[in-house]
């Protein structure tokens, strides 16, 4: 039986894919991953190890795949449409259940016509979704009790209600782009919060929550020389620290703040996020203290070549980019997982990815917020 913190560290270490990896990293480090799960699922005898749909990840699930994953296509409807529908094997969804979920996209205030034709099962949730997966309701296992409403529209279609709080969004907009048109909407409610998204095409959006009418959440792109000639400076230096070079520029400037637990976060690189090379870079920082979260930059300065060398080999670079001291501190991963993870009870989590797994120098850097 594992403890509860090496259960913790499986957990993170799963999650090291990093989405900005090469897709070739990506699939060695995942077929580790599948390696070791088998193992321990065998050494526990067939127990079921951890649940992915839980509340949290339904919630987080729904609301990626509703902005990033489909782009809004608004559907044309006619007969001869919802004919070829029925006939592409489509099983039929009990009226009950449409029924329940055209009402609770109306208790949004949404007018428009959304055509339920798909489903989703799990012991914990049913679905009901539209083929563009535009419009999505949940319900409660073997009942029409609602737990989740999602549904996009076009921004031309929003309703007058909503005005509020597209003044709210536009206001959080204007810093970064006062010409910013909002492209689409996106509405999410369940048991606890209520929200409406702002969306553009380049995934930038500005979150408002409906019971407050304020920003929680938002995406946004603005002009390097825009930002905070601090924040620049800062991590300038941070990388200054990891390449022994100077001169860096930037050439991209985001700020969002779902990086860092909610709390607003520059992210200044002169590379687009899915771009890993020797001669890409960014830097993540807090937007209102400037202390730096995460550094990227390909380094032959630091080589790692067992788990035994991680901390002493990063031990002075950690201490002069996050002020921390990483003596008591203990390794988990290795290269081929793609990198390490650095704990110490009480102290922040420390990730180091690795670039090249034959080389093991490293990548990025990072810290999670204190």
């Amino acid at each position: 039986m594992r403890s509860h913190d090496e259960q913790s560290t499986w957990e993170e270490l799963k999650d090291f894919p990093d989405p900005i990896l090469p897709w070739e990293r990506k699939q060695v480090i995942i077929k580790n991953i599948r390696k070791k799960r088998k193992q321990m699922q065998k050494l526990e005898q067939g127990k079921r190890y951890v649940g992915w749909v839980t509340n949290g990840l339904i919630t987080c699930a729904v609301l990626f795949a509703f902005i990033w994953l489909k782009p809004f296509t608004p559907p044309v409807k006619t007969e001869a449409s919802q004919a070829a529908i029925e006939q592409e094997g489509h099983p039929l969804i009990e009226q009950k259940y449409i029924t329940a979920a055209q009402k609770a996209i109306k208790a949004l205030g949404i007018q428009k016509d959304f055509h339920f034709v798909e489903t989703e099962e799990d012991a914990d949730y049913f679905v009901v979704q539209t083929k563009n997966r535009e419009a999505l309701v949940s319900f409660k296992p073997n009942t029409t009790e609602v737990r989740t409403v999602a549904a996009t529209i076009a921004f031309n279609e929003l309703p007058d209600s909503y005005q509020k709080y597209e003044q709210t969004a536009r206001k959080a907009s204007q810093e970064a782009n006062p010409h910013l048109l909002f492209q689409t909407v996106y509405f999410y409610k369940d048991s606890e919060k209520s929200s409406v998204s702002f969306q553009v095409d380049d995934r930038q959006f500005v979150r408002v929550d409906l019971k407050t009418n304020k920003v929680d959440d938002f995406h946004l792109y603005f002009r390097p020389d825009d930002v905070d000639i601090k924040a620049v400076a800062k991590a300038q230096q941070a990388l200054s620290l990891v390449s022994n070079k100077t001169g860096f520029s930037f050439t991209h400037a985001e700020k969002s703040s779902y990086l860092r637990g909610r709390e607003a976060v520059w992210r200044l690189s002169n590379t687009e996020r899915n771009e890993v090379d020797y001669d890409k870079y960014a830097v993540e920082i807090d937007a209102k203290t400037n202390k730096i979260y995460k550094v990227q930059y390909v380094t032959d300065l630091y080589k790692i070549k067992s788990i035994d060398e991680v901390i002493p080999v990063t031990k002075p670079l950690v201490k002069s980019i996050f002020g921390i001291d990483t003596t008591g501190y203990k390794a988990y991963g290795g290269r081929s997982w793609g990198g390490y993870l650095l704990k110490r009870e009480g102290s922040p989590t420390i990730t180091v990815s690795i670039f090249d797994l034959n080389i093991g120098n490293v990548y990025s850097i990072s810290i999670e917020k204190i």
